[in-house]
């Protein structure tokens, strides 16, 4: 089977000019290599450029990436068309699929977006935001791998995305107010961090300049350098192969790995060879990988039988709103901005039940957030009539892994892979099945208690700031006629876990597909660096411990 570029509507293959001038494709007749990572995207990217400075330059490191160079920096430094826009035209098409294997029912399962087929993956449409897995939370993973995260590689991850230190006074203002509340009885009240590419940026007011987020499309060609006349390709150090698609990986006779792999551009077929190979593809692309080609199919089969299963978001709820003017004695500037964070203590009640399995979300006129949208030379409009601003609360809910959802094998001859995520009867999956594993709720808790505690903690507080003399309100409640929890695409994990909690009052369970140090179970050498291995699903948004994990392993694997 051959890869059919139709396959992936969105995707674009060509060698455009941008590429060859950035960095150099690998032009080498060797086609031996120490290392062979599959895909360019966060787990990736951040892991090949660590382990080349772990490594000091002295391995051979092959990155395969089946997209092409789309854009010199991140897509919000481009122009004012819209993230989610640019996201849809560059293959960040739906997932609409009915009942496996019939289609009688539209929409029975859906996720959003397919795979990113391009340098740098996702990362380059990502907003850049880095908010950080709570201790409670870190309980779901296996002891040494949530220890060493906690101990070492969450502060590495943000000193690698180069983390604001804080996004300003309007933030750092709201943030103190708060903290003097009973909110902070509860919640972890911080700014919520956002990385900075550019490191000569002042890290204190980041806004400064809107000149990018990270992405590792740009970490790679910093890694990599700019091309010049004298390149050894038979040498070692970081290379990279742009538009080219692996078909298969097998065992090799020399005990290391044979990958057949497609030039998508001149449809020619290369082998290459590596005593490691790191897939990276993704939560989609990694599973898929691994069902069809050779070495999947000889694994042992309780880890063939759990390859692609467990495909697990974090549901969260619409966003309420009211207008605010003050908080304490901070009067909050029109057309400033602010986003915080709320994150759960993980508090139990007399019962051993997490109180708040949510995070809280915060936006202070999130319109000014995305300067990119904004002519920094233009008047600030002023958000409603009397100057106030603009306030917006919302949940985002933990999740421990759902095995009625899988990415199946595609079809002979096809490369989508048959996606089967449960997107019908929400309020009921999430009430009597998904909260009751994560926090341990009651499965018989009625649908009304649920409601209840959302809207009273959105109040709780949104009547920490006032509104001009009077303490704000809102008349919003939770949307209780809109069932939440849809797939957030950035996010889904668990289809190749490493050994994992099924509920919260269960002990670790090793019926995994990789070992804690992210090892395909049946392999010696062949590892998964993408959101696939993550064993729970966080409230937060899960990229800041998926770039520790791709930090461990760099070290694991460098002998740090």
């Amino acid at each position: 089977m051959s890869f059919k570029q139709d396959s992936y509507p969105g995707m674009i293959s060509q060698g455009v000019e941008t590429q060859h001038r950035h960095f150099p494709q690998y032009q080498g007749q060797k086609p031996d290599f120490e290392y062979i990572v599959i895909g360019s995207g966060m787990g990736g990217g951040i892991f090949a450029d660590d382990l080349v400075d772990r490594t000091r330059d002295q391995k051979r490191i092959l990155i395969l990436e089946a997209g092409s160079y789309l854009y010199p920096t991140h897509v919000y430094n481009v122009s004012r068309i819209p993230n989610n826009v640019l996201a849809r035209r560059f293959g960040s098409r739906t997932f609409e699929q009915g009942t496996f294997p019939q289609d009688p029912e539209k929409r029975q399962h859906y996720i959003h977006e397919e795979l990113q087929l391009n340098f740098g993956g996702r990362s380059i449409f990502w907003s850049g935001l880095i908010p950080e897995v709570q201790k409670w939370e870190l309980d779901f993973f296996p002891n040494a791998v949530a220890n060493d995260l906690e101990s070492r590689f969450l502060k590495l991850a943000g000193e690698k995305m180069n983390e604001s230190q804080t996004l300003g006074n309007t933030a750092k203002q709201i943030v103190e107010e708060l903290k003097k509340t009973d909110l902070e009885n509860d919640f972890v009240i911080r700014e919520t961090p956002r990385a900075l590419h550019q490191p000569y940026i002042n890290s204190d007011e980041f806004f400064i300049e809107p000149t990018g987020v990270f992405n590792t499309a740009e970490l790679l060609i910093n890694q990599v350098g700019v091309p010049h006349d004298k390149i050894d390709y038979e040498g070692k150090g970081l290379f990279m192969l742009l538009n080219h698609y692996v078909e298969d990986i097998q065992n090799n006779i020399n005990n290391d790995y044979k990958l057949i792999v497609k030039d998508v551009l001149t449809r020619e077929f290369k082998t290459f060879y590596a005593r490691n190979v790191v897939l990276a593809a993704g939560s989609i692309g990694s599973p898929k990988l691994l069902k069809r080609s050779t070495i999947g199919r000889e694994l042992p089969q309780n880890v063939q039988d759990l390859i692609g299963v467990g495909l697990t978001d974090h549901p969260t709820t619409d966003w309420v709103n009211t207008r605010v003017t003050k908080i304490g004695d901070f009067n909050i500037p029109r057309g400033s901005n602010a986003k915080i964070t709320l994150y759960s203590k993980g508090a139990r009640d007399v019962n051993n039940r997490v109180i708040f399995p949510f995070n809280i979300e915060m936006n202070v006129n999130h319109e000014y957030w995305h300067l990119r949208e904004n002519d920094p030379d233009a008047e600030i409009p002023i958000p409603g009539a009397a100057g106030d601003s603009s306030l917006q609360i919302k949940f985002s809910f933990a999740n421990c892994l759902d095995d009625g959802n899988r990415i199946r094998k595609a079809p002979d001859y096809q490369y989508r892979p048959y996606i089967e995520f449960q997107n019908l009867s929400w309020m009921s999956h999430l009430a009597e099945d998904r909260f009751p594993k994560v926090a341990g709720w009651d499965p018989n808790r009625p649908y009304d208690e649920i409601w209840s505690l959302l809207d009273s903690t959105a109040k709780r507080v949104i009547g920490k700031f006032k509104n001009d003399a009077t303490v704000a309100t809102t008349d919003d409640d939770i949307p209780h006629d809109k069932d939440f929890g849809w797939g957030t695409v950035h996010h889904s994990v668990g289809t190749l876990r490493m050994p994992y909690k099924p509920s919260i009052y269960s002990p670790v369970s090793q019926n995994s597909v990789v070992d804690e140090d992210l090892r395909v179970k049946g392999t010696q050498n062949l590892y998964v660096s993408d959101m696939s291995v993550l064993p729970f699903s966080s409230a937060a948004n899960p990229v800041r411990h998926m770039a520790g994990l791709a930090l461990r392993l760099s070290a694991k694997l460098a002998g740090d």
